[in-house]
């Protein structure tokens, strides 16, 4: 009874839906507006959002290109590392408008100053 009630039900629509509902939590959440920030001044253990990764325009950036970017600027990185935090929008020259972003944080580990360029912008990062 089971067997035939899980076919004839539909278990694949309802898998359908499910995988539908996961990726819609994927999206960017437009209400969460990602301002760039080129300069930042925190101490010691603070943490500040002050950009967004982008995908191509339009879309979130996948796994690898995250892991790739903070691999490549946390090893340039002397007073902090970058992480990421939730999804957002943000306003892109090169898309003509608003595009999904991850939050790009700045966390200040070791007082000082440093100025590096970060998604093609340049960001000074000065932490007490």
């Amino acid at each position: 009874m089971t067997k035939s009630f899980l076919t004839r039900s539909g278990i694949l629509p309802v898998a359908g839906v499910l995988a539908l509902s996961l990726a819609t939590a994927a999206h960017a959440d437009s209400s969460n507006r990602v301002e760039f920030k080129n300069r930042v001044s925190i101490k010691v253990g603070q943490a500040m959002v002050f950009h967004g990764l982008r995908g191509a325009c339009g879309k979130l950036p996948d796994q690898g290109q995250m892991k790739r970017s903070l691999e490549r600027y946390n090893a340039e990185l002397t007073t902090g590392r970058l992480q990421y935090g939730k999804p957002g929008v943000r306003r892109s020259g090169q898309c003509n408008g608003n595009t999904p972003v991850m939050e790009t944080l700045f966390v200040a580990t070791t007082p000082g100053r440093e100025k590096i360029e970060i998604y093609g912008d340049m960001v000074t990062f000065i932490v007490r």
